[in-house]
């Protein structure tokens, strides 16, 4: 399986993304990579590394989108952006799938113009696999779509569906809508109407709403959708958490030579906690519902997060959930709809 990574884009030098890609080779023999950017600055960072270089090509190209920069503007005047060029290996059939750790909003519109959508798919959402205790969820949409129709959130919901049965082996996933209380009465009047929607899906096991510090416990869905502005909410909300927890116990840790001894003998249950929850541990958020398959990493994604972000791209396109999700979408009713 041929993936396309955009190692030119992000915050993280490009030695430390193409040695995390490097990496995910010997973890998966089934994969072989288009490493996109500058060629010499690949080249660089290859020389240092030992691989296969049966399984490595280069893409030449020296125009990148920043951080900060307008996707829109970025995407109409930079045809040769890495992250365009990524995205065109896919709807070329070179690469099954494109990775790129830079500007999400650059990602996002270089999946839909260059991949494009399934056929009867509104607006792709943007799903994370999130931890909870014992065990992991999937939320969508993270960002892609922070304006939302009933119907948009009914195909999330299908969507979800597959996601989980496929990439999370959960036989029959519990669907939830994220809202402000349990009670069927609980929102304003849009998110009302998405659960008015959600209740008449047929094929859905659609468990009612779900409030937001209820998403991390054992028995709760293990499906959570909403909008995109609310999805993205949630998400940063959780990375803000999670380094806040960790800087109060070193903080506490640091107040008297006891705690510092405990402090160095739990260092490496600390350090599990701390990879678990940084966005590395997954790598990349994915777009479902395209004609292949985009993801969209982080701008701090480092050399681990790129490595499981190859991994579960390799995990993702041979479940062929995309496949699945065309197939669902007509079954359950909530194809796009012709006007």
């Amino acid at each position: 399986m041929n993936l396309a990574i955009d190692v030119a884009s992000g915050e993280k030098p490009i030695e430390e993304l193409v040695g995390g890609a490097i990496k995910s080779l010997s973890l998966n023999d089934d994969v072989n990579l288009i490493l996109v950017g500058g060629e010499k600055n690949i080249s660089r960072a290859l020389s240092k590394l030992k691989y296969d270089k049966n399984r490595i090509d280069i893409k030449h190209t020296n125009q990148i989108i920043d951080m900060n920069e307008s996707p829109a503007v970025g995407i109409k005047h930079k045809k040769y952006a890495s992250v365009l060029v990524a995205a065109r290996l896919v709807s070329n059939k070179e690469a099954e799938g494109f990775f790129s750790p830079g500007n999400t909003g650059a990602t996002l519109a270089a999946a839909l113009t260059e991949v494009g959508r399934i056929k009867g798919v509104m607006r792709p959402p943007l799903v994370s696999t999130l931890p909870k205790i014992g065990g992991e969820f999937c939320m969508m949409d993270m960002g892609a779509n922070v304006d939302c129709t009933p119907d948009y959130i009914a195909q999330f919901a299908v969507m979800g569906r597959v996601f989980a049965k496929r990439f999370l082996k959960i036989n029959n996933p519990r669907v939830a809508l994220l809202n402000i209380g349990e009670e069927n009465s609980k929102g304003n009047a849009e998110t009302k109407k998405f659960f008015e929607r959600l209740e008449k899906l047929k094929k859905i096991n659609f468990v009612g709403n779900i409030e937001p510090n209820d998403m991390l416990k054992s028995d709760s869905a293990d499906v959570v959708i909403s909008d995109g502005f609310s999805g993205n909410l949630v998400l940063k909300t959780m990375e803000g958490t999670a380094t806040l927890m960790v800087n109060l116990l070193k903080t506490e840790i640091k107040k008297n030579p006891i705690s510092i001894m405990g402090g160095l003998m739990m260092k490496p249950v600390f350090n599990s906690l701390r990879n678990q929850m940084s966005s590395d541990s997954v790598g990349s958020a994915i777009l479902l519902g395209l004609n292949g398959g985009a993801f969209v990493g982080h701008g701090k994604t480092g050399g681990n997060g790129v490595k499981n972000a190859v991994l579960n791209m390799y995990n993702f396109l041979d479940a062929k959930i995309n496949e699945k999700i065309a197939k669902e979408l007509y079954e359950s009713g909530v194809k796009r709809r012709i006007f």
